[in-house]
């Protein structure tokens, strides 16, 4: 759907998660973790996409720092300071070349006409008032 270029760039971002994260299902489960409390998980090029802020984002940051300190100290832990560093690096770089590949999938939504309503679905889904008391 996104061409041949875009599929070899993702292709390529899955193979080397394949190589350079672990298969230790508590890490994994801990960096998804940490990343759904990052604020935003996604971003957007387009300025006039709108992308609620948080009003109160301190207890996110909370949250999110609580998470990425039992990620640490569980791989500090497991593998020892000098693998944790690599290991805590390799998921950083992968989830950066994900980033850069989402990006390039969120260019081509805005910018074909034939996936326009799809980028404006996604567009609604992805705005959700988090601001809103219940």
């Amino acid at each position: 759907m996104f061409g041949p270029e875009l599929y070899e760039e993702f292709t390529k971002v899955e193979r080397l998660a394949e190589k350079l994260w672990i298969t230790d299902p508590i890490v994994i489960r801990l960096w998804i973790i940490t990343l759904f409390f990052s604020t935003p998980l996604h971003y957007h090029h387009d300025c006039s996409t709108p992308t609620p802020i948080l009003k109160k984002k301190r207890p996110l940051y909370q949250v999110q720092n609580a998470y990425v300190t039992l990620l640490w100290k569980y791989l500090l832990h497991r593998h020892g300071y000098m693998e944790s560093v690599q290991i805590y690096s390799n998921l950083v770089h992968v989830y950066l070349k994900m980033q850069h590949v989402g990006f390039c999938i969120n260019l081509q939504l805005r910018t074909r006409k034939d996936l326009m309503p799809i980028h404006g679905t996604i567009s609604k889904l992805v705005t959700l008032d988090t601001n809103q008391d219940q």
